[in-house]
């Protein structure tokens, strides 16, 4: 029945919704070198805010322009398919992008245990 279909769909709607922000903001840590994650976070909740705020009156204009609320939020939900999609691509690169900092990392501290030991010689 249609109710069933509804309730399955809000569950796995809910458990998927439910780990983005956590996935998405470990993800941000570890690829993003220590003197630009400020920034990096910083953006990431400046966009999160906006959806946040915009988004209720996005789906307000949809309900006005479309005629009803249904049309509407199926038009509002296209928009976690595609937060979804780039996702699961984040998913392809992101421990090669985890392995090129710690690289960078690597990199970095061991070009500040050599200066000083150059000075002292």
């Amino acid at each position: 029945s249609n109710i069933v279909l509804m309730t399955i769909v809000s569950f796995v709607s809910g458990l998927g919704s439910g780990v983005t922000g956590p996935i998405v903001k470990a993800t941000l840590q570890n690829i993003t070198l220590p003197t630009s994650r400020g920034l990096a976070f910083a953006l990431l909740n400046t966009f999160d805010d906006f959806g946040r705020g915009l988004g209720p009156v996005f789906v307000a204009m949809l309900i006005v322009q479309m005629g009803g609320r249904r049309q509407a939020f199926n038009v509002g939900v296209l928009g976690w398919i595609f937060c979804g999609l780039f996702n699961l691509l984040v998913f392809f690169t992101v421990e090669k992008d985890e392995q090129k900092m710690q690289a960078i990392l690597s990199q970095e501290v061991a070009r500040r245990v050599v200066e000083p030991q150059k000075k002292n010689s």
